[in-house]
């Protein structure tokens, strides 16, 4: 067979075949290289979707069916999926405490399935760094199976939900989120700005404009708490990262008084969405697990902020006490000697 008889589809697909085959062997950890991989794959689905099939060989033997170029209006043609990932107790992943958010884009014509996440490229030390200002943030691509591996590992349950869309907004979303994951890398951690949550509902807004989200009434505590005090109660079994949230960020949380502007939690934002409507359809639609596994309870230490003030204060009112009775003994003894 000579090079003629190939169409620019037959070549592209034969490079996405090779890519994604790199892509495998690249664990989820090399990030810089998945990063990489990533993107020669997303650039080859565009080339994909968008080229038409070069005729270099008038006389080559493809039937109809196979030239047939896919109906892109089709509701089957894109999937659009929020995926919530439950809180993890990994050590390393202080991000992970409160759950995490990503975006699941499918496109079964050409057998395509990435996750778009929004995270540190690193574990280790996340904590020091988003206290000292250095941590950073990037959007990521994976391949799904690739993405889900370490959430098997670390037995941490992944739930799906269908986001209702319409065809042309799942598709503009897509190539939004290839043109953020160019944009927007190590951008310094801003829990309030740039977190996974509020980054992926800006995302969806602005793929589906100018229609919009029908959000009707919130839950009460949108109304009735602080930023602040609904973010926390994600951390309710983790007290000292509740504290350092308050003190780092808290009185930036607070200066959102909206309803809408009060979600910076994965689990709020899969509150208001389930309530959520579009067009006159519900917004989400539970399609199942990604990672099946049991809720992780991890109690709540004892060791805890409250009852750390209440230690300090009993030390230092106790040195008072021996202060003034030490005191009080050597005015006496003073008292003794001059007499």
């Amino acid at each position: 067979m000579t090079f003629s008889n190939f169409s620019v589809r037959n070549i592209i697909c034969f490079f996405t075949h090779i890519i994604v085959t790199l892509q495998n062997k690249i664990t989820l950890h090399n990030m810089r290289y998945q990063r990489a991989i990533s993107f020669l794959a997303l650039l080859m689905f565009i080339s994909l979707a968008w080229a038409e099939p070069a005729k270099l060989n008038a006389n080559a033997g493809s039937t109809p069916e196979q030239q047939a170029e896919p109906d892109r209006s089709a509701e089957d043609f894109v999937f659009v999926s929020l995926c919530i990932a439950e809180p993890t107790e990994h050590s390393q992943d202080y991000l992970g405490i409160a759950g995490h958010a990503f975006l699941r884009l499918q496109c079964p014509y050409y057998g395509l399935d990435y996750c778009f996440s929004y995270e540190s490229e690193k574990l280790k030390g996340q904590l020091f760094d988003y206290l000292s200002g250095n941590l950073k943030m990037s959007m990521f691509a994976f391949k799904t199976d690739i993405y889900i591996k370490d959430y098997q590992r670390w037995q941490r349950a992944v739930h799906e939900y269908r986001i209702t869309m319409p065809p042309a907004a799942e598709q503009r979303l897509w190539e939004q989120l290839d043109n953020h994951m160019m944009s927007e890398q190590n951008i310094t951690m801003d829990l309030v700005k740039f977190g996974c949550t509020n980054t992926l509902l800006k995302y969806v807004e602005e793929a589906l404009r100018p229609d919009t989200i029908s959000y009707g009434r919130f839950p009460e505590k949108f109304y009735n708490k602080s930023t602040t005090d609904i973010f926390v109660e994600h951390y309710e079994n983790h007290p000292w990262t509740s504290l350092l949230i308050r003190i780092v960020a808290g009185r930036q949380l607070n200066e959102f008084h909206t309803p809408k502007r009060k979600i910076i939690s994965p689990y709020d934002l899969l509150e208001v969405w389930s309530n959520a409507t579009f067009n006159g359809e519900p917004l989400l639609t539970y399609v199942g697990d990604l990672v099946e596994a049991e809720p992780v309870v991890v109690p709540k230490p004892w060791f805890t902020p409250r009852l750390c003030l209440i230690l300090l204060l009993l030390f230092i009112a106790g040195g008072v006490i021996w202060g003034i009775a030490r005191r009080r003994k050597k005015r006496e003894e003073n008292t003794d000697n001059g007499k």
